[in-house]
């Protein structure tokens, strides 16, 4: 018995060597079996290998395992296997449900012990322990000599779940490490092993229990040669440290097992066999990690660096270079060719969009995961359900899945009636009786409701007995069992079958039968490993979706002729002729090790102090990393790429890895290629004319340079002819034609479709025409195609607003029943009175306000507001002569005091009818006129600018003065005159201050900044009606009276080119304009322009809050999309083209 090492370095022939060997051997001992053990996810490669190197003939004489096939065979061989093998998946579900018994018995892992990330951490670390056989009495020895108490809490949390997740996993299993341990002792009955020579390839370190395995080979097979990859003459720092380590382990190994050992072969050529010659990959994979090393001084052929703009120019640039590649050589295939990162999840789907567009084949060598499958989502919601009822994050996601029985439009239906109605939970065994929302015509109301319980009632026959009969079930294999079956019964599983059938995509097809085998699995392990064991529905939920997060999907290539994509640490060297590395940036590649997990580095040199070193520590892990870089530049025989982004997809800079710098100075004339913007080059070559779908995005490129008037290169006329001739494109090259002359400009609409969306009759309300102005489309698409939110079961600054009007509104009408006003009442009444309206106007809103301790502030909130704005108003009152005569007071609908403000539309013959409601008009008689104040409520800041009304934005007081003005003869048989048009505010202020502030001054801090704020009449003696103990200022009104007993504006409006102040005439100049811009924008829309064309102030756009942005398109840069810019005036300005009655809509 004998053990033989193979060294060299990467690429030097040592896997060829080894089959060499296996050749010779075949032929000196005919007799022996020869047996290649590699790991698992090389075992087809190796065959596949093995078949073209041996013959027929021979490779049927050689047997290739992995580690866990050759223990099975041992096992069948020598019998005396008793216990099942848990699979890695049931490990994890084990674990889950550890964690979850030992909980409350944890210390510092009591809050994360049930979290998925930490179950994982917390089963890799039980495996970690288990693979280098650590006895748990020797490690709580160690702990409790370190006297370190945080150690000893830690270390006594991680004790209590592995000993308690043994014992789990013994109940009737055994795990991989045990069933190693166990066949290396059974191995000496296995009869196939007693004459075989045994090679191994592809390994770089072992466990103890596998170098404990390998001693058992040993002893009971003729030979063992192995490979390791170690340079054994030059000087390379610490690069092959573990693999230095795992030599001396396994001199360790054959000497415990008393094996001779054979002369090592060394393969040591200075340019190593895979290289082929090529002196350049040849240098880079013996001088990288040299030092000193020495320098290549000429231009390298075969190493190349890119800085690309992004990952996704860092993708496109190599698809262009493998494709070129590939076309002018004809020998080279897409399976000659790897591409390797350190961070495959940043680009993954990246480099699949890419290359599927190039039509280059990729195969992605990676475990993808499936907990995020609409099968596995639908079946963690069905848990959810169970547990907490109907909730709407459960029912939803179950229900977006496109798995139930429900159609799209149904789950439509019911999720809209559930937004809008607060619906959180229940058994949907009851009738829905609130009524559907506004989203739909009143008409229509009751039959959408009827509808919506139909499909409550699907809901409920379906999915309320498998909820009883999951909570009536106390076993695993009861609750899978039930799940299981409902899938079956309600056709879920042959829905996904359905849907799967309908990709064209072979790869995401085969994804998608794979998931649904890994469900079958997850339910056959949770019965096989837990199956009898009593799980409340919370404890089976954590361990099924720890179970979905755990087990990753495996995939094999579709294709022998694909290109592998993959993790550096995954992918080996396999006759790749050409490598390609990206994302090689800094603390990518390599990977930053930190300093991070259950144990650390300082617990873990606690431990060695104390004579125990079991796990490895992150300076072992930095150096694994080293050694990734390395292997992966021993990968390629003819060529190596490396590229890095120089920022992210956002525009964030990032940095480029040390290995850049390091292959600069290895090669001093290797010259970094980077990007070029496509419309800074010349325009486009050959180098571009690739695959159908990248040459056509090519061309569009190159026709969008052509529409701008860039120089083009003639062969894109000759390609544009090719698509155009091609049925298969012709159509969506039209389309991008179209495209490029798109103005994203809207036709007006007939005077017959104006008439069909608005009415024959246009009635209006002043806000609409102030969206109008604001935008066109906008109105068009709010009431002309009456587009609506979602409404949701919410309270948003609307509500709130429209809920202190009501509330103030009804406050005064109450006083006016009682035959008093706001002057007789003092802050305790409005206390009570505001409280109890509140209160009712709240039962009104479908409980929304209860339902939540966010919502129940806010109602707190809401009676504090309007606390303090009735008490204000009443001050403000108070202080004047002016007295309320209307609240609410409409005009234009049945019923109302009030006619509507019929305004005639230009050139037409037609006439539109404006309706509204005034919230409050307050009314002061001097020298036999009615001076009118116009008050408007507003729960946010807002003051009138002359301005706006100029450029019809701002219409509503002044309209609303107009109406009264123009009707008060009919109310109240005087005349009237304009003496204010106001908004105030509803708040309750914060006030600053100090301690010492008497109640006098605070009251005077919140008039002050409660002050009404608009337009007010030239005239002393008004002004002294509305605040009769004006001093410097006034408290009420944005106004001073000054030392010549003139009226000034109290503000800076002055200053930023507005007036407050205006005669009589100025406000009947202002009514005028004003009706006449809105017969202007009233001739607009009559017109049919519904153009999108929001206006600009300064930098004040409609579109920031707007909610039809996505319908509209607008783009600055495309040039009919222009904001229609306001320009802004001085105050003489403004008053001269308001007096000659200007255009300032068109």
């Amino acid at each position: 018995m004998s053990f033989k090492l193979i060294y060299g370095r990467g690429g030097s022939g040592k896997t060829r060597e080894i089959y060499e060997e296996i050749k010779r051997r075949r032929k000196e001992v005919p007799e022996r079996s020869m047996i290649l053990l590699v790991p698992d996810q090389y075992t087809f490669r190796a065959e596949q290998k093995l078949l073209k190197e041996l013959g027929k003939e021979n490779v049927f004489h050689v047997t290739v395992y992995s580690f866990s096939t050759m223990i099975r065979k041992i096992l069948q061989n020598a019998g005396g296997a008793t216990h099942d093998l848990i699979s890695d998946l049931g490990k994890s579900m084990l674990m889950t449900k550890t964690l979850t018994d030992v909980e409350e018995d944890l210390v510092l892992f009591r809050n994360v012990a049930r979290k998925p990330g930490f179950v994982e951490l917390a089963k890799n670390l039980a495996d970690e322990m288990k693979r280098n056989n650590l006895d748990p009495e020797k490690l709580r020895e160690a702990v409790e000599a370190s006297g370190d108490a945080e150690l000893s809490q830690k270390f006594g949390d991680i004790l209590l779940f592995f000993e308690a997740y043994e014992k789990e996993v013994h109940k009737g299993h055994v795990d991989s490490m045990d069933e190693m341990t166990f066949a290396g002792e059974r191995m000496e009955k296995a009869d196939f092993l007693k004459n075989a020579e045994v090679f191994i390839d592809e390994f770089n370190d072992f466990s103890l229990v596998q170098l404990n395995f390998i001693e058992h080979l040993m002893r009971n097979v003729r030979r063992v040669v192995m490979t390791l990859t170690l340079d054994k003459e030059g000087e390379t720092g610490d690069v092959f440290q573990i693999t230095k380590d795992t030599e001396d382990k396994l001199f360790q190994v054959a000497e415990r097992a008393q094996v001779s050992i054979e002369k090592p072969l060394i393969l040591s050529d200075e340019v190593p066999l895979r290289f082929n010659g090529n002196t350049e990959l040849a240098h880079l994979e013996r001088e990288y990690f040299r030092y000193p090393n020495k320098t290549y001084n000429e231009v390298p052929h075969s190493v190349s660096i890119y800085k690309a703009q992004n990952s996704y120019d860092e993708v496109e640039k190599i698809a262009l270079d493998i494709r070129r590649r590939v076309r002018e050589d004809d020998t080279l295939r897409y399976r000659d060719l790897a591409i390797l990162c350190r961070n495959i999840d940043a680009y993954e789907s990246i480099l699949i969009s890419v290359f599927r567009e190039h039509e280059i084949p990729v195969f992605l060598d990676k475990r993808r995961e499936m907990d995020g499958s609409p099968i596995s989502q639908y079946i963690l919601a069905l848990v959810d359900i169970a547990k907490e009822g109907f909730t709407y994050d459960a029912l939803f996601k179950m229900l977006k899945t496109g798995l139930s029985h429900l159609e799209k439009e149904e789950v439509d239906l019911l999720e809209n009636y559930v937004l809008a109605n607060g619906i959180k939970g229940g058994t949907y065994e009851k009738p829905f009786v609130y009524p559907y929302p506004n989203i739909v015509p009143e008409e229509m109301k009751a039959e959408y409701l009827e509808k919506t319980n139909e499909i409550r009632e699907k809901i409920a026959s379906v999915y309320q007995p498998l909820r009883v009969q999951l909570e009536n079930a106390s076993t695993a294999e009861d609750i899978s069992a039930a799940l299981y079956e409902h899938l079956e019964a309600h056709g879920v599983l042959s829905r996904s079958l359905s849907f799967v059938s309908t990709l064209e995509d072979l790869e995401v097809l085969k994804e998608h039968e794979e998931t649904l085998k890994g469900i079958i699995t997850i339910f056959d392990d949770l019965v096989e490993v837990l199956g009898k064991e009593k799980l409340s529905l919370e404890v089976y939920g954590d361990i099924l979706q720890q179970a979905m997060v755990s087990h990753k999907i495996a995939l094999i290539p579709l294709t022998l002729d694909q290109v592998i994509l993959g993790d550096v640490a995954r992918v080996k060297s396999d006759n790749i002729r050409g490598l390609y590395i990206l994302g090689v940036n800094d603390g990518i590649f390599p990977k930053t090790v930190s300093d991070e997990g259950i144990i650390t580095d300082h617990d873990l040199e606690k431990l060695k102090a104390e004579g125990l070193n079991f796990l490895v520590d992150s300076k072992l892990r930095s150096i694994y990393e080293q050694f990734l870089v390395y292997t992966a530049f021993s990968i390629p025989r003819d060529f190596l790429s490396i590229s890095y982004p120089g920022s992210d997809l956002d525009g964030k800079s990032q940095r480029p890895s040390l290995v850049i710098g390091r292959l600069k100075k290895l090669f001093p004339k290797l010259m970094e290629n980077a990007y070029v913007n496509p419309m800074d080059r010349k325009s486009g070559t050959l180098e571009e004319v690739e695959s159908k779908t990248a040459t056509f995005n090519e061309l569009i490129k190159e026709m969008r340079r052509n529409y701008q008037g860039d120089e083009v290169n003639p062969l894109w006329g000759e390609v544009y002819q090719w698509f155009q001739n091609h049925e298969e494109f012709s159509g969506r090259l039209k389309i991008s034609r179209e495209g490029l002359s798109y103005t994203n400009v809207t036709e007006k609409l007939s005077r017959t479709s104006v008439k069909e969306l608005y009415g024959e009759q246009l009635y209006l309300s002043v806000s609409r025409l102030e969206r109008y102005t604001s935008c066109p489309f906008a109105y068009y698409i709010q009431y002309g195609l009456k587009a609506k939110d979602r409404v949701m079961h919410e309270v948003t600054a609307p509500d709130v607003g429209t809920l202190m009007h009501e509330v103030i509104d009804q406050f005064t009408e109450d006083l006016r029943g009682m035959e008093r006003d706001l002057s007789t009442v003092d802050k305790t009444y409005i206390r009570n009175a505001v409280d109890r309206l509140v209160d009712e106007a709240i039962e009104k809103t479908n409980a929304i306000y209860k339902s939540s301790p966010r919502y129940k502030h806010m109602g707190e909130k809401v009676k504090k507001i309007i606390n303090r704005s009735v008490e204000t108003i009443t001050a403000q009152i108070a202080k004047g002569k002016f007295v309320p005569m209307f609240n609410e007071l409409g005009f234009g609908k049945d019923g109302e005091k009030l006619p509507a403000l019929s305004i005639e539309i230009p050139d037409t013959g037609e006439d539109a009818l404006l309706r509204g409601r005034i919230d409050r008009i307050d009314v002061m008689e001097m020298d036999g006129k009615a001076y009118i104040r116009i008050i408007d409520y507003k729960s946010s800041a807002k003051d009138v600018s002359l301005q706006d009304v100029f450029y019809g934005l701002q219409l509503q007081l002044l309209v609303y003065l107009d109406v009264v003005l123009r009707n008060w003869e009919s109310l109240q048989s005087q005349k009237a005159v304009p003496g204010a048009v106001l908004y105030f505010k509803m708040d309750n202020p914060v006030i600053s201050g100090n301690v010492r502030m008497t109640d006098e001054e605070i009251e005077r801090k919140v008039l002050e900044n409660l002050r009404l704020k608009g337009l007010l009449l030239k005239d002393a003696k008004v002004i002294r009606s509305m605040d009769e103990d004006i001093d410097t200022f006034s408290l009420v009104v944005p106004a001073k009276i000054n030392k010549e007993g003139e009226v000034v504006s109290s503000s800076n409006r002055k200053e930023k080119n507005e007036e407050i102040i205006l005669t009589e005439q100025e406000f009947d100049v202002l009514r005028e304009y004003v009706l006449e811009t809105i017969g202007r924008i009233l001739k607009e829309l009559f017109d049919g322009n519904i153009s999108i064309q929001p206006y600009k102030d300064k930098d004040k756009i409609p579109c920031t809050y707007c909610t039809y942005k996505s319908i509209c398109q607008f783009d600055g840069k495309i040039k009919a999309n222009q904001y229609r810019n306001l320009k802004a005036l001085t105050i003489e300005e403004l008053w001269e083209k308001m007096k000659k009655g200007e255009n300032a809509v068109e």
